[in-house]
């Protein structure tokens, strides 16, 4: 099966029929899915405000777009794994947005302090607003752009924890700036989850050979889509943790090597020691242990200096002591004692 991606975002062999059934698909849920996702935001809204007067009405607005959805997919013979999540959101429809509170705990960070700085990549307005909502919603930090190279440029001036990346793009598409970003040392380890109304287990498994995190099919199940990135940037931490850690290694043992050498100086451990860990333990006993040895040579050092003085003024006197015992010395003495006190006449 041909899988390649031609520009649009779309299989070559779709591109070239005269009307392809992916892009009627996409260009009829598009719309779709920005009523759900709308209808959704402004349910939990309704609920946070009190307002159940609208309740009603939205829930409605909300079920006929999941039912002209689900008409949509039985027609254009939807995959297995779509209808496994069209389930999980119609489960949804029975008590998630009917005012009541969800018995969901949220993520770690949510609705409080921002878990992390999320872009999000899509050329489509609509698309992006209503997710960048969503996401703020939530308590994210989050940054748009409308294009492959846009993302670009904002990664190369912002420090980005996870990217959520539409496929079908014009231009760059979604494969492509994956590609880039993969190949980039800076970029590489950034969690990217892709996001398409495409569910082509093609592109699925295209999106994760290039090394994407995961995979996202429009419309978003706000709990899966919760889940999903919370779990990314919980990973995304553990690495990060990690990476720090292997670096205070580092500097603990070129501290190391420093003392063995004479070259170790406080300020190579200055950050290391503020970890709360072992390591941090660790690092603070060497560096107290590295400042008594530098502490205990500079006493040597002084007391070595000491020494000197006391021996340079007993090799002067034992010089002097040497001059005064000579029978030359003594008669200038004896001299100096008749020119001082002159016998009188």
């Amino acid at each position: 099966m041909n899988d390649k991606i031609a520009p649009g975002g779309v299989t070559e062999d779709e591109e070239n029929q005269p009307l392809s059934l992916a892009n009627v698909r996409h260009t009829l849920r598009t719309p779709l899915n920005h009523i759900i996702g709308y209808s959704e935001m402004l349910l939990e809204e309704a609920d946070e405000r009190g307002l159940e007067a609208f309740t009603a009405d939205l829930q409605k607005i909300h079920k006929a777009g999941k039912q002209l959805l689900g008409f949509i997919n039985e027609f254009f013979d939807a995959t297995a794994a779509e209808s496994t999540v069209e389930h999980v959101s119609k489960a949804a429809d029975d008590g998630l947005f009917r005012g009541a509170k969800r018995d969901v705990n949220p993520l770690p960070g949510t609705h409080g302090t921002p878990a992390g700085r999320i872009l999000v990549v899509d050329d489509n307005e609509s698309n992006r607003d209503m997710l960048s909502r969503r996401l703020q919603h939530e308590g994210y930090d989050v940054c748009i752009a409308d294009s492959g190279q846009g993302a670009l440029t904002l990664l190369s001036t912002q420090a980005i924890d996870l990217i959520l990346l539409d496929v079908m793009m014009p231009e760059m598409n979604g494969h492509d700036l994956l590609q880039k970003l993969k190949v980039n040392t800076t970029w590489r380890d950034i969690p990217v989850i892709m996001i398409s109304a495409l569910d082509e287990i093609e592109s699925v498994v295209r999106c994760i050979e290039q090394g994407a995190e995961d995979y996202l099919p429009k419309p978003f199940d706000p709990v899966l889509l919760r889940a999903r990135i919370g779990a990314c940037l919980e990973k995304k931490h553990l690495r990060d943790q990690e990476v720090l850690y292997l670096k205070d290694v580092g500097h603990v043992t070129r501290a190391a090597a420093a003392v063995e050498t004479g070259q170790f100086a406080p300020e190579m451990l200055v950050d290391t020691v503020k970890r709360p860990d072992e390591l941090g333990q660790l690092a603070r006993v060497f560096q107290r242990m590295a400042q008594e040895i530098a502490a205990r040579e500079e006493q040597l050092k002084r007391q070595i200096q000491v020494l000197r003085i006391e021996i340079d003024e007993v090799k002067k006197l034992r010089q002097v002591a040497e001059i005064t015992e000579t029978d030359y010395f003594q008669a200038l003495r004896e001299k100096a004692k008749i020119l001082r006190h002159p016998v009188k006449t």
